[in-house]
C-alpha cells in the first residue's frame, strides 16, 4: 500500500511539517516589519510633537512680555528701558534661564537691522537638525524678534530607531520561538503519522492473513466434513459397529449399527463399561486383547460373544486399536465389531 502523504497532487498539503513553519516564519517577519515601521513613524511623530510643544513654550514665554521691562533687582539691566544689544541679551538670558531644553539650540535675532550676530543664543547640542528648525516672529513693544529653535538630530531619530530595533528584536525572537515550537510539533505529528500509516499497513496485512486463514479454515472444515462423511459412509457400507473407549474401557461413542447388532440404542451404552457387554467366559480374552493392543500398538483381532438386550450371546469379530495422543500419550481404544458367521 502506498503512503498517501508521498503520492498524489496534494502531497504538499498533506505534509504540514514542510510548509507550516515557513508560513509562520514569513507571516511573523511580515508582521514584525509592518509593526516596526508603524512604531518608528509614531515615535518620530511623537518626538516632533514634543519638539513643537517645546518651541511653542519658548515662544509663549517670551511673548508674555508686552514691552521690555525696567531693571529689576534680580535682572541685570539698567533702570531705563533696554535698547542696546548687550542689555537685551542679558535680559533674554534672565528670561530663558534654565528653561531651554537640553535637546535643542535656541537663537533669537532682531528683525530691525541686518545683523548676523544674534541677540541671544544657547547651544546645547553639537548636531542640530537644521532641516527641522522652527522660526517664530515675536513683537515686544516696538521690537520685532525672530525666535529660532534647532532640535538635536538624536532626539528626533533615536526614539524612532530604538523602537524600530526593539520591535524587530522582539518580533524575531517571538517568530523564531514560534517557528521552532511549530517545527517540533510538526516533527512529532510526522512521527505519529508515520506510526499510524505503518500500523495501518500492518493491520491490512494482518487482515489479509486473517482472510486467507478464514479461507483455509473453510477449506479444511469442508475437507474434514467430507472426510467424516466418507468415514460414516464406509462404516455404514461395511456394516461394522464402531466404538470408542477411554483409558478405563468405558464406552464413549458407539455407532448406530449397534442397534442391529445387539438391539440396544447407542444412548443406552454410552458411559457404561464395555466389559458389561462381553460374555463372562470371553472376558479374559477381551482384557488380554486390550492389553496386547496397548503394548504392541497394532490392531488386535479376537472372536468373542457379546450379550444383546435379551442376554443372548451374539458372536462377533472384534478388532482393537489403542489410541495415543502426542500430548497425553495413551488415550483409549477404538473398536470395530462385525457379526461373526463362525461359532466361537
Amino acid at each position: 500500500m502506498e503512503n498517501p502523504e508521498l503520492t498524489g497532487k496534494g502531497h504538499l498539503l498533506a505534509l504540514p511539517h514542510l510548509w507550516a513553519p515557513l508560513l509562520v516564519l514569513a507571516a511573523g517577519l511580515a508582521i514584525t516589519g509592518f509593526t516596526a515601521q508603524a512604531l518608528e513613524t509614531q515615535a518620530r511623530a511623537l518626538a516632533e510633537e514634543v519638539y513643537h510643544r517645546q518651541h511653542n513654550t519658548l515662544v509663549a514665554r517670551l511673548s508674555g512680555y508686552k514691552e521690555l521691562p525696567p531693571l529689576a533687582t534680580d535682572v541685570p539691566v539698567p533702570e531705563q528701558p533696554v535698547n542696546d544689544l548687550a542689555s537685551v541679551g542679558l535680559w533674554l538670558a534672565a528670561v530663558f534661564k534654565n528653561s531651554v531644553p537640553g535637546m535643542l539650540n535656541l537663537r533669537i535675532d532682531t528683525l530691525e537691522r541686518h545683523s548676523k550676530t544674534p541677540l541671544f543664543q544657547t547651544i546645547h547640542t553639537a548636531n542640530p537638525d537644521r532641516s527641522r528648525s522652527l522660526r517664530s516672529e515675536i513683537a515686544i513693544g516696538e521690537h520685532r524678534w525672530l525666535l529660532t529653535t534647532l532640535p538635536d538630530t538624536r532626539f528626533l531619530e533615536h526614539p524612532a530607531q530604538q523602537s524600530f530595533r526593539f520591535v524587530w528584536l522582539a518580533g524575531l525572537v517571538i517568530t523564531l520561538l514560534a517557528t521552532v515550537v511549530l517545527v517540533l510539533l510538526c516533527l512529532r505529528l510526522r512521527r505519529w503519522q508515520t506510526r499510524y500509516h505503518t500500523a495501518d499497513r500492518a493491520r491490512e496485512e494482518y487482515q489479509e492473513q486473517i482472510n486467507n486463514m478464514q479461507i483455509e479454515k473453510s477449506i479444511l472444515r469442508q475437507a474434514l466434513n467430507d472426510s467424516e462423511q466418507r468415514s460414516r459412509d464406509l462404516v455404514g457400507l461395511s456394516g461394522a459397529t464402531i466404538c470408542e473407549l477411554d483409558e478405563e474401557a468405558t464406552t464413549g461413542y458407539i455407532s448406530p449399527q449397534v442397534a442391529d447388532l445387539l438391539q440396544k440404542a447407542p444412548a443406552d451404552l454410552a458411559g457404561r463399561p464395555f466389559e458389561q457387554l462381553v460374555a463372562p467366559d470371553c472376558l479374559d480374552n477381551f482384557r488380554r486383547t486390550l492389553q496386547a493392543s496397548r503394548q504392541e500398538q497394532q490392531i488386535q483381532r479376537i472372536d468373542l460373544k457379546l450379550l444383546d438386550a435379551d442376554d443372548q450371546r451374539v458372536p462377533v469379530t472384534l478388532r482393537v486399536l489403542a489410541l495415543r495422543d502426542t500430548l497425553h500419550g495413551f488415550s483409549g481404544y477404538r473398536l470395530s465389531l462385525q457379526p461373526c458367521t463362525q461359532a466361537v
